[in-house]
């Protein structure tokens, strides 16, 4: 690890400028990030502490968190705590709710740690302004730091005594980190998510996959890390285990009509979960599919959020009055839900606008009907210039891709259509429905 400028060495030991990450001292170098898992766009970059710790009207406890709770020996400290391992100690500052966390665990957590002697942290969520996430026993972070916290319960704030075997070992990372030095941490449990097993349906055999009571299971650790997908947007990662579950619980044998209530119902929280991420990714006619699938197994009038995402994917397809339907049908079962008090308003102002577009472009281009196709007169001159710009409405609605066009057109009217389409490099479509045409444009991707 190379020496950084600025660093100042005291009686007691190096005193640093700037303060290191956990990651800095695992990997040996500066540009090593620590949370290997966790990428959430609004993450800030680490930055080291300086020496000023601020000015005279900076908050007086938000300075107090930074300087280290114990300034005797750490032998001292170990005679007040709980011995919780041969290498950690534990005191609880404030406790916490619920049980000890166990199994496979995405914590996030506060910490400040010190070397014993040094005033200032060597590491500082605190400092950088923003938690630290990782899993539990996946080896992302020190040991000690991964055992501490599995001592804690939810809200809770404790110190800990971790042995430089559990930290940075006999040899430490000099200049940084001298040899066997152990660390103070005082760390606050913030919250926790389960992340599930990735691989726990692959693992089962073909007698296993057959049978229900163990498939139920194994989808369940499939729908946690599925859900630990989506919160982080890695949408792709979790549409696939969805797909992977349900094609899961569709080969399963089921015994009585339980397990297949049972069945039911968690194929229609996997077909919702999957509209979510459809309607999240930009494919409404993919979210469409998922609420066709869940009406083959049950009746969507019934299901709130299903409706809602349905009428979220039909307003993206510019299909406005069947999208009104589902929104105002999920309303009327969650009458006080703010999403779908939110999705009608902004359905509502598109609807608007593509009527005002629709009236803007086809009160000219009925008039050109009768408009002899060899001339280019001062009235078609004004309707291009027109259409042009109520056409550019559309374009820049990012909430609207299809916007349907008037029923019964004529031959003219067609040909003034597809013209308007390839001026605008829009696509005209036209599908079969009772017997009638029905044109759209679309926009191109």
């Amino acid at each position: 690890m190379e020496n950084n400028e600025g660093e100042q060495r005291t009686e007691k030991g190096n005193v640093l400028k700037t303060p290191i990450s956990l990651g800095d001292l695992l990997n040996g170098g500066s540009g090593f990030q620590i949370d290997t898992e966790f990428r959430d766009n609004n993450r800030s970059e680490e930055v080291f502490m300086e020496d000023d710790y601020g000015s005279a009207d900076e908050d007086e406890e938000e300075y107090k968190v930074l300087l280290t709770p114990w300034t005797r020996s750490f032998d001292e400290l170990r005679q007040e705590m709980e011995q919780r391992s041969e290498f950690l100690y534990k005191r609880v500052i404030k406790k916490g709710v619920g049980e000890p966390l166990t199994g496979n665990k995405r914590v996030t957590i506060e910490y400040n740690g010190f070397f014993e002697n040094e005033v200032k942290p060597f590491d500082s969520t605190t400092l950088r302004n923003t938690p630290f996430r990782f899993i539990l026993g996946s080896a992302e972070v020190l040991p000690g730091l991964d055992d501490a916290v599995q001592t804690m319960c939810v809200s809770e704030e404790a110190q800990f005594l971790i042995s430089y075997k559990l930290l940075f070992g006999e040899v430490g990372c000099p200049p940084r980190v001298k040899p066997k030095a152990d660390g103070l941490f005082v760390i606050k449990l913030i919250s926790f998510t389960d992340v599930g097993d990735a691989d726990a349906l692959s693992k089962l055999d073909s007698k296993e996959r057959r049978s229900y009571a163990v498939v139920k299971e194994k989808v369940a650790e499939i729908r946690n890390y599925a859900k630990d997908c989506f919160k982080r947007n890695i949408l792709p990662n979790a549409i696939h285990k969805y797909l992977e579950a349900i094609d899961t619980l569709l080969m399963c044998e089921l015994k009585d009509e339980e397990e297949q209530k049972e069945q039911q119902a968690t194929l229609v929280s996997l077909y919702t979960s999957l509209a979510v991420c459809y309607n999240r990714k930009e494919q409404p006619k993919d979210a469409c599919r998922m609420v066709n699938e869940v009406r083959q197994i049950c009746d969507i009038n019934q299901h709130a959020k299903i409706l809602y995402q349905e009428g979220k994917a039909l307003h993206k397809l510019g299909e406005y009055d069947r999208s009104q339907k589902s929104l105002l049908r999920a309303q009327q079962l969650q009458p006080e839900d703010e999403s779908i008090k939110k999705a009608l308003k902004t359905l509502n102002a598109s609807s608007q606008k593509h009527r005002q577009l629709e009236k803007s472009i086809w009160s000219r281009a009925l008039g050109m009907v009768n408009t002899k196709q060899d001339e280019i007169s001062d009235e078609q001159k004004k309707f291009i210039d027109g259409v042009r710009q109520s056409v550019n409405v559309f374009l820049e609605d990012d909430s609207c891709s299809i916007m349907p066009l008037p029923e019964r057109l004529s031959q003219q009217e067609l040909s003034i259509v597809q013209e308007l389409a390839d001026a605008f490099k829009l696509k005209l479509t036209v599908h079969l429905e009772n017997n009638k045409k029905h044109y759209k444009f679309q926009k191109k991707p």
